[in-house]
């Protein structure tokens, strides 16, 4: 090699070596140490697992002892408190905060919008709680798990895993097990070195755009009035059981949960609760026999459906969660009860996103939890 080819690879060696170590040194000092320190508007930009330590439903940086809370955008906290955030999860109060407040324990969400029972119940607590990346403080297995299971679309999102596993050959429980444990199940190789490049990127993103992506969903309805407090309330489409999707569909989509329930309790050995969180639509009184919900999400299509309907849907789902949930010896409770009387008060979702619950929803939900947060038996299905 002629000598000047060999000064310029050498150069460009050792400039790709700096920059590597600088990248390495800097996502080390960032992660490990500023963290805690950061502006509380940077959080919304965090990797996953660097969230988890920004969070304030505990009290120090590193969560100690702690309930971990799994699930949707209802674990996450999204509604109307963190549209009026702007975003920023540091700055609102939701269910995890209630259970910190009330039991003294330490809560940490690992809650993501979207995510259907493979992401709530696998991805994030591989990627999170199995990382054991260099670049953060080492995080210690929780001491409860409590999962979110949400009606009004959890089931379908499992549908496009379903959807996936059949791209790949037939659709077995032996073959749903292994692509649940393989693509959700093991941690990405370079995903801790990737982390500070990830939070550059969404802050590039943001400043550019200058936008943050909430879906709240607010086709009107001129249908849809919720009887609350002795007053009817106008209320927007809302989400509902899964009431129209066929009985093989269903039962792939429930297979799909028991099988992330199934990889959760086989890789923590700490006790899980599975609280089914009922959707808007089988909340509330009606003033009408028929309520304009959305079907065949995410297409966001509405259509009136029979209250009754909703509600029988709602029971049906509810008691085969409960089936699959202790039959993975993990304990059941249904929220339904408690959200239900709350709302003959008053409403508890919205105004803006009628899909998620308000301050008064969460607060509820946290309170709930909190006094049955020690409690070892499942509680029953209850019907209207």
């Amino acid at each position: 090699m002629r000598p000047r080819l060999k000064l310029a690879f050498a150069n460009a060696l050792l400039l790709f070596v700096s920059i590597a170590v600088t990248y390495l040194v800097a996502s080390f000092v960032i992660f490990r140490f500023l963290l805690p320190h950061l502006s509380l508007n940077l959080h919304p930009h965090f990797p996953d697992i660097a969230e988890v330590f920004a969070q304030t439903s505990k009290a120090g940086t590193v969560p100690r002892d702690y309930i971990a809370l799994l699930g949707d955008s209802y674990a996450e906290g999204q509604g109307d408190g963190l549209l009026a955030a702007n975003g920023d999860r540091a700055k609102f109060q939701h269910s995890a905060h209630e259970l910190n407040r009330l039991t003294g324990r330490d809560v940490v969400s690992l809650g993501i919008g979207g995510a259907g029972s493979v992401q709530a119940m696998v991805r994030q607590p591989a990627r999170i709680l199995n990382g054991n990346c260099f670049l953060y403080p080492r995080l210690d297995p929780p001491r409860q798990i409590v999962v979110y299971f949400y009606e009004g679309n959890d089931l379908e999102e499992n549908g496009y895993i379903v959807g996936r596993v059949a791209g790949e050959g037939a659709v077995t429980r032996e073959t749903m097990a292994r692509h649940v444990g393989d693509r959700y199940g093991a941690l990405p190789r370079l995903r801790c070195f990737t982390d500070l490049g990830e939070t550059m990127f969404k802050m590039g993103h943001f400043l550019i755009t200058n936008t943050e992506s909430f879906e709240t969903l607010r086709k009107p309805s001129a249908r849809n009035k919720v009887l609350a407090g002795g007053a009817a309330h106008a209320a927007p489409a809302l989400q509902k059981p899964p009431a129209e999707r066929d009985a093989r569909a269903l039962e792939a989509s429930f297979t799909v949960f028991d099988m992330s329930l199934d990889w959760l309790r086989q890789h923590f050995s700490a006790p899980v609760t599975v609280v089914y969180l009922p959707s808007p639509a089988a909340i509330y009184r009606h003033a009408e026999s028929s309520v304009d919900v959305y079907v065949r999400w995410p297409l966001n299509e509405v259509q009136a459906m029979p209250a009754a309907d909703i509600d029988a849907a709602s029971q049906r789902t509810c008691e085969r969660i409960r089936e699959l949930t202790l039959a993975r010896g993990a304990r059941f409770i249904d929220m339904r009860p408690a959200l239900r009387a709350a709302a003959a008060g008053a409403v508890i979702h919205g105004p803006q996103d009628w899909n998620h619950f308000n301050a008064a929803g969460y607060r509820l939900l946290g309170e709930t939890l909190a006094r049955t947060i020690d409690d070892r038996a499942s509680s029953e299905c209850r019907d209207w």
